[in-house]
């Protein structure tokens, strides 16, 4: 007789930490819990932030944020784009002062600043700092009329991302808050295109209202040069433009002020010559154009036209010249020589 035991729900478990209860319970979101727990569900399986974040219905940044909070916690780490087992640590990651963030798993105490941080590194509080820095009734405020202007509750990566702004980077409250609105009204309200966008701003010194104010009216006529750029050229609008398209836009028309018509005519030469539209070389043609400071399309004609005339006369000129020479040469020659 053989015999079997029906385990159930039980016949298929995996095994989870006990150091996540021990470290990370306590300040952990269900965002956080959800997402290890899929993690270690499917640790023999290669996943995506997407993929994850299908699967659990949860924005692809807020998995970023959940995988760097355990890799922080010591119970994941991180080598490449290969999640593994950490490494014994004779300090736990969970006992650190208030005032320490974790750049790369290091904990860095906030109060040296002497060095900026580069645009391209993510820096997040721990839980426990954003839990202090709530009481600050600046960014409790902060906190309250953000959650308003994205129209959803914050979570704690959320929070973390703005208190990091504001402590990190330098932004004031003020500024952050316009920050946000401005996002949100171009359509990129989420929470990595503002950690971006206001990174760049504490880099370019953007730090007062009337700095912030000023960025947000040239990025509304840069846009709006843009897309006067597109329609001219023909090009079908697919999402938010690019920086670099953005300041050829705004050279163009607002700063050298060329018209539709002469960005036609650059356009259609560009298309001539390289068989594509090219926004370097357009720009290089553009460029000439404001040196020699021709300003409608009846201009470069004669320009033209001015230029194919001094290169004919001198090319006859040359011709004339080598003539001559071949002349006296000949004349200086004698057959007796």
């Amino acid at each position: 007789m053989s015999y079997k035991i029906d385990l159930g729900v039980w016949g298929s478990v995996f095994a989870v930490p006990s150091a996540v209860v021990d470290k990370g319970l306590k300040l952990a979101s269900d965002i956080h819990l959800k997402v290890l727990l899929y993690i270690l569900r499917h640790s023999n399986h290669s996943i995506t932030d997407e993929l994850i974040s299908q699967a659990l219905g949860v924005h692809p940044d807020d998995v970023k944020d959940a995988i760097e909070y355990w890799i922080q916690k010591g119970i994941l780490a991180s080598k490449g784009e290969l999640l593994t087992i950490p490494e014994d640590k004779t300090q736990s990651t969970s006992e650190v002062p208030d005032d320490t963030v974790f750049i790369n798993n290091e904990a860095v105490s906030t109060k040296n600043t002497e060095s900026p941080r580069p645009v391209s590194r993510a820096v997040k509080p721990e839980p426990s700092y954003v839990a202090n820095r709530l009481k600050d009734e600046s960014v409790a405020w902060l906190m309250s009329e953000a959650s308003s202007a994205l129209g959803k509750m914050l979570s704690r990566p959320d929070m973390a991302t703005l208190i990091m702004l504001h402590d990190t980077d330098g932004l004031p409250v003020e500024v952050i808050l316009m920050l946000i609105e401005h996002c949100v009204q171009i359509g990129k309200g989420n929470m990595r295109y503002i950690e971006r966008t206001g990174i760049a701003w504490a880099s370019d010194g953007v730090d007062t209202v009337s700095l912030a104010d000023e960025k947000i009216k040239n990025y509304s006529a840069s846009t709006t040069a843009w897309n006067t750029v597109a329609a001219v050229f023909g090009m079908r609008l697919s999402g938010t433009p690019t920086k670099k398209q953005l300041e050829f836009a705004a050279r163009w028309l607002n700063e050298w002020l060329f018209s539709e018509a002469m960005l036609r005519l650059a356009y259609e030469r560009c298309v001539d010559a390289k068989g594509e539209a090219n926004l370097s070389y357009i720009n290089a043609i553009l460029k000439r154009w404001h040196e020699q400071s021709l300003k409608t399309t009846d201009d470069v004609i004669k320009y033209d036209e001015l230029s194919a005339s001094k290169r004919v006369k001198k090319s006859k000129k040359s011709d004339a010249e080598n003539a001559s020479y071949d002349l006296d040469e000949y004349e200086n020659t004698s057959i007796f020589d």
